[in-house]
């Protein structure tokens, strides 16, 4: 308990840039709180059909407001296997001011939730880059401040979704990992189990990540029996049966009901067109009636699954490796050059102007390109840098334990190609690679060298935020 209050604690040299970093948190959330205020305090009998159809905010999912709302395992539950356990007190607590005050107030707790794991990701960055990596306060700051700078982590902060969630919970693992590798102490059994609980429970693939952050710290011993059956068998096991409890218990029941109600509603339709076609037919005889409306029908119903496929939610999907339950989320069709370009160092860093906060599902084409050359300079700077402190880190154990979690990420996305199509999304997951590097690039630099890229990075930093905030109110307010 003194451990965690410390860690809470805000040190007095950290509360400056984490107090204006909290204002700023607070501003944001409460722009998007302030636009969907309206619909979203209102009480209904379906907040899945409510939130999903209203909310749209590039391609992130309002389930957490339909969980806070009306508790249920709405998320993709073998992805996020605890995460609607995690929110359950949540719930109870809008539960009781539903009772008393009549309207949701899902949007501010959850946005209470989104401050608490924004602001004390930053804090957990700021301490990273200065015990672990060992800049000065003010560059451990500049640095910290890029990181939320970043297009999709800044939306990420203010979306009901649990992206900003696992940046939390990454980072919080990479500084115990780190303090642990600094110090030449084993991460402890405990430690690993809460964090991998934390981590995968929140997104299952993050798990992955305490793994290999145990890994780094205990070395071969990481093989220990004991090791590898209580922190990793066990609780992949149990993390695991909770998934499929849910998925059978909760996701098999709810795809039924949806697939019920498609059933029922072409059978409907069905039956009202056969009654227009022999109330318009010249065809006298029942049998031959049958007949024929039976062909009009199947090449009616070819037309709508044509055209269905044809919508963005199909088209933009891209070509799996298998339509089967696991596999069917791959793709292996998307090209992947132009997207490393547009999304995953674009988009991810800085919003198009065309097409602004759409969902690829809906809307978005997959690739959009900037409208100005100065988006490209800048995120040709960016990654020209960021190669610069790969090479500066080189030797680092603790870089190498990040760029293993960032690696992951692009096995996961650009390799196998989940999500590839709005691989942005998926920001939280690696982007703190970025100003780690940056980090370590600038520690290696000295005298006016190292003013000067201080100075650039200054100045890239405060483009990204204009840029980024200014695109977010457009979308909201004009």
């Amino acid at each position: 308990m003194k451990s965690i209050l410390n860690f809470l604690r805000i040190h007095r040299e950290e509360r400056l840039s984490v107090g204006l970093f909290f204002l700023l948190q607070v501003i944001l959330n409460g722009l998007l709180i302030a636009y969907y205020f309206k619909p979203f305090t209102a009480l209904s009998k379906d907040y899945r059909n409510l939130f999903v159809k209203t909310y749209c905010l590039s391609g992130y999912d309002p389930l957490t407001y339909v969980v806070v709302s009306d508790w249920n395992p709405a998320y993709e539950v073998n992805r996020h296997p605890l995460l609607a356990f995690f929110y359950y007190p949540a719930y109870l607590l809008n539960y009781g001011l539903i009772q008393l005050f009549g309207i949701n107030f899902a949007q501010f707790i959850v946005a209470i939730v989104l401050i608490f794991s924004a602001v004390y990701g930053f804090v957990l960055m700021l301490r990273i880059l200065r015990e672990l990596i060992g800049l000065p306060l003010k560059d451990a700051a500049l640095l910290s401040l890029m990181l939320y700078s970043f297009a999709h982590v800044m939306i990420a902060s203010v979306a009901p979704d649990h992206f900003i969630l696992s940046l939390f919970a990454l980072l919080l693992t990479i500084y115990v990992a780190g303090k642990q590798l600094k110090t030449k102490v084993e991460m402890k059994k405990w430690q690993a189990i809460l964090l991998f609980i934390l981590t995968g429970g929140i997104s299952l693939n993050n798990g992955l990540k305490v793994f290999i952050a145990n890994f780094f710290t205990r070395g071969k011993r990481f093989f220990n029996i004991w090791n590898l059956l209580f922190v990793v068998l066990i609780p992949s096991a149990t993390v695991w049966y909770i998934g499929e409890w849910q998925y059978k218990n909760y996701s098999v029941k709810r795809y039924q009901a949806k697939r019920e109600m498609q059933n029922r509603y072409v059978a409907w339709e069905k039956k009202q067109k056969l009654q227009t076609f022999r109330d318009t037919t010249s065809i006298k005889d029942t049998a031959l009636q049958t007949q024929a409306f039976e062909q009009q029908w199947q090449k009616y119903r070819k037309d709508v699954r044509t055209a269905l496929h044809k919508k963005p939610a199909f088209a933009h999907t891209g070509k799996p490796v298998s339509e089967k339950r696991f596999l069917k989320w791959t793709d292996i069709s998307t090209p992947r050059s132009i997207t490393i370009v547009e999304n995953l160092f674009g988009e991810s860093l800085q919003l198009h102007q065309k097409h602004l906060l759409q969902d690829v599902l809906t809307s978005r084409p997959v690739i959009v390109t900037y409208d100005w050359a100065l988006n490209y300079i800048v995120e040709g700077i960016l990654v020209l840098f960021f190669i610069a402190g790969v090479w500066c880190a080189r030797r680092s154990k603790l870089f190498w334990l990040v760029a293993s979690f960032a690696a992951m990420d692009m096995l996961l996305h650009i390799g196998l190609g989940f999500g590839i199509n709005e691989v942005y999304i998926m920001t939280c997951h690696w982007v703190y690679i970025i100003p780690i590097a940056l980090a370590f690039l600038l520690r290696s630099l000295h005298g006016k060298y190292q003013q000067g890229l201080r100075l650039v990075l200054a100045a890239l930093t405060a483009f990204l935020l204009i840029y980024n905030i200014s695109l977010l109110m457009q979308y909201l307010y004009f």
